[in-house]
């Protein structure tokens, strides 16, 4: 099933100056930057260290891009923070179905393009103790 911590999701206000802090204070580097135009967020992932399975584990700063987007209105509701941690499966439709079959409910019928060309769907955080979750397959389970 859950294979490993894929990354704990950051919201920001300003990607660059979020970067900037945790490479001069962490010494984090970013991997991968990209904008999610569907999810409405700028994103830099800061790799952490390789994992047994072949993946990694991650920082990932979400700077919203329109104000209508999740991020934007959870930066509004709640500041900068952590925003969510995501979990590594090498199938996110078969974890995902099999998580709703125990009552938690998911929030994308279909997985959905998340980085680096990943697919994943989110928990909702009030079956998860208060926080959202999500469930990310990597492109390529070597690079991811």
């Amino acid at each position: 099933m859950l294979t490993r911590i894929d990354h704990i999701g950051i919201a920001c206000f300003d990607l660059d100056k979020t970067v900037e802090f945790y490479r001069a204070t962490y010494g984090f580097e970013v991997f991968h930057s990209e904008v999610n135009e569907e999810q409405g967020v700028r994103e830099a992932m800061l790799k952490i260290n390789d994992t047994g399975d072949g993946g990694a584990s991650y920082l990932q700063l979400l700077e919203p891009t329109r104000e209508d987007s999740t991020v934007a209105k959870w930066l509004a509701k709640n500041g900068e923070g952590v925003h969510h941690i995501a979990f590594g499966t090498a199938d996110v439709d078969g974890d995902a179905a099999a998580i709703a079959g125990k009552g938690v409910r998911v929030l994308y019928d279909e997985p959905r393009r998340g980085s680096m060309g990943s697919r994943i769907t989110f928990l909702h955080p009030k079956d998860c103790g208060g926080v959202l979750t999500e469930l990310v397959t990597g492109a390529d389970p070597s690079e991811h």
